[in-house]
């Protein structure tokens, strides 16, 4: 077998591969002795068929199944022991030699490649990137308090339905078979059932209608006990037979309440409970601004290196990645598509310069740490650490698994590396005016597209 390399230009090349009969005609016969011991035609005993017949039916497809694995092969190596950076996978040229796969004995083939360019990142020199500190405003902490205070409450009966009641009652619908119990807020529901349902009393039966129920069509789809797919073109009658009209007393901060939920003298007052609160919030909120700061940095990246690419290429090589697309549907996915593979090419470049390595250990304790979290929020034992690591191990053993955990490390890396190298410029911002911040920036991403 002969492979020759000749360089299209700065970004492709081709390899063309000679296979000539010495390179696969042992393991055929091979094949062809193996297929006739198992064979059985009219006329002849199992593992009697005369091979000449076993070679007439079968040699030609193992021949052009032996050189295809032999040229896959001799690729994968020759990129390997040459050390050529590549862009998706070699593809086969265009332009062929004449080959004969039906009769000839000696073969010529070409393969395209698509060569990666090199990239030079100096992350100390990239510039207008923000680190954003998020602080927990006073608005989040208030409605956490209430939240709590709401949890822990307790349900005093009333004679009639006020504004904030609470409501357990029974929805029916002959019809559509329908017959459930549900607990409904007022607040939940919309300002027309409200005014319908003020004033009623336990025992009373009102009739609604189902498209103009509640505010949220999910608070619908658990009320009515229906499926999601039907909750949102729903509109019927619905009566509904209050059984029981509830206030909520929200309960008040002290300290027997504070010890019962954080554990004893862990906070004293309402005082401490909102210090509690902003510190967790915060740290919650650190996730949220490196992940703006990892997609801030991306963008720039993609924004501002410049690479240059074999587009010609990489449209042929998209038809053959999926083999649905047409040529001319690969041209115009192909500005989408390129966005990803330059994030691809960028997060190499500083893999490699910036020596950011992932090893088994690092990938096997996050497996872990993420299926105990799991484990504990479903109740399951999770004592059992060698039963745990087991399960870890047998899940990496999936190639998407591995990658998929490999990328969260990566990520995380890549953010440490991002603090220290690149001279961001820090913001405190509250957590409301972050949220508007994100809302301007997504709406300003569509406007673009």
């Amino acid at each position: 077998m002969q492979i020759e390399r000749k360089d299209l230009d700065n970004l492709t090349a081709q390899l063309n591969i000679k296979i000539n009969e010495k390179d696969y005609a042992e393991k055929v016969e091979k094949k062809l002795k193996e297929y006739r011991k198992q064979i059985e035609m009219p006329g002849f005993r199992k593992g009697k068929v005369p091979l000449g017949l076993i070679k007439k039916k079968f040699e030609r497809a193992l021949i052009i199944e032996e050189v295809s694995n032999q040229v896959q092969d001799a690729l994968n190596n020759y990129i390997d022991e040459n050390k050529i950076k590549i862009l998706g996978y070699p593809i086969p040229s265009e332009k062929q030699a004449e080959t004969d796969w039906m009769k000839g004995s000696d073969f010529e083939i070409n393969y395209d490649l698509g060569l990666a360019p090199e990239i030079d990142i100096d992350l100390s020199k990239l510039e207008g990137i923000t680190q954003y500190k998020i602080t927990a405003d006073k608005k989040i902490i208030d409605e956490e308090i209430a939240r709590i205070k709401e949890q822990y409450g307790t349900f005093e009966p009333l004679e009639e339905v006020k504004e904030n009641s609470q409501l357990i009652g029974t929805f029916t619908n002959e019809a559509e078979n329908i017959k459930s119990e549900a607990l409904v807020r007022m607040v939940d529901l919309t300002p027309n059932v409200q005014k319908d349902l003020l004033g009623k009393k336990k025992g009373d039966t009102v009739e609604l209608q189902s498209s103009d129920l509640f505010k949220d069509p999910h608070k619908l789809m658990i009320a009515l006990n229906i499926d999601y797919d039907k909750v949102h073109d729903l509109d019927i009658p619905v009566n509904f037979e209050i059984k029981g009209i509830f206030e909520l007393k929200p309960a008040e901060i002290n300290k027997e309440l504070l010890d019962n939920i954080y554990g004893e003298d862990k906070i004293e007052d309402e005082e401490g409970l909102r210090k509690y609160i902003k510190e967790n919030f915060e740290k919650e909120l650190e996730n949220i601004s490196d992940k703006r700061l990892f997609n801030d940095v991306t963008d720039k990246l993609i924004e501002t290196v410049e690479i240059d690419l074999p587009k010609d290429f990489l449209i042929r090589w998209m038809t053959f990645d999926n083999e649905k697309l047409t040529l001319e549907e690969a041209e115009q996915e192909y500005e989408k598509y390129l966005k990803g593979i330059k994030y691809q090419l960028l997060e190499n470049a500083i893999a490699t310069k910036y020596d950011i390595k992932i090893t088994y250990d690092e990938v096997l304790s996050l497996t872990k740490s993420m299926l105990m979290q799991q484990m504990a929020q479903y109740g399951q034992d999770i004592s059992d650490e060698k039963k745990i690591e087991e399960t870890a191990k047998e899940l990496l053993k999936k190639e998407k698994e591995f990658n998929y955990f490999s990328d969260l490390i990566l990520k995380d890396k890549l953010i440490q590396l991002y603090k220290k190298e690149i001279p961001v410029h820090k913001k405190r911002i509250g957590y409301q005016k972050f949220l508007d911040l994100l809302d301007k920036k997504n709406e300003g991403m569509m406007n673009k597209e």
